[in-house]
């Protein structure tokens, strides 16, 4: 009867230990899920402001985006690069912190370089890319070399 009781114990143990481990794991994933959410918005929301007349006709006030504005032929296109450069950056942190598989981060690289042929996208990193995080900025200008 003892080595029963043991038995028992053992697998209503490794069922305890089974589910904390579940629970850990699902809460971990239920948090970067809401991560990348909470990022979408706040970057959708960004651009919907951002390409606003208004907000464009401040912009223009400014040294900083007049110059940004300059390398593009219309604020438009300079808001479309930018908005392609967070989502390369946000993809990129997924690929890092492996919540990405790798066979999509490769397509997505792959479309990465590929938008870093276009003239008007090198120049509009060129004047944005110290607002990025130093290691995307050096994955970036890696793949130009």
């Amino acid at each position: 009867m003892d080595y029963l009781e043991i038995v028992v114990v053992g697998i209503l143990t490794s069922i305890l230990v089974i589910s904390l481990w579940q629970f850990s794991t699902v809460k971990k994933e239920m948090r970067i899920q809401t991560q990348q959410q909470t990022y979408t918005k706040i970057v959708e929301a960004r651009l919907n402001l951002e390409k606003t007349e208004t907000f464009t006709k401040m912009a223009k006030e400014s040294t900083l985006f007049a110059e940004r504005f300059s390398v593009v032929d219309n604020p438009d296109e300079y808001y479309t690069t930018v908005a392609f450069l967070d989502l390369f950056e946000f993809l990129y942190l997924m690929s890092k912190t492996n919540t990405i598989e790798a066979g999509l981060w490769l397509r997505w690289n792959e479309l990465i370089k590929t938008m870093m042929s276009i003239p008007k996208f090198k120049k509009v990193w060129e004047k944005t890319k110290k607002s990025h995080m130093k290691d995307f900025a050096d994955f970036i200008d890696s793949l130009q070399s």
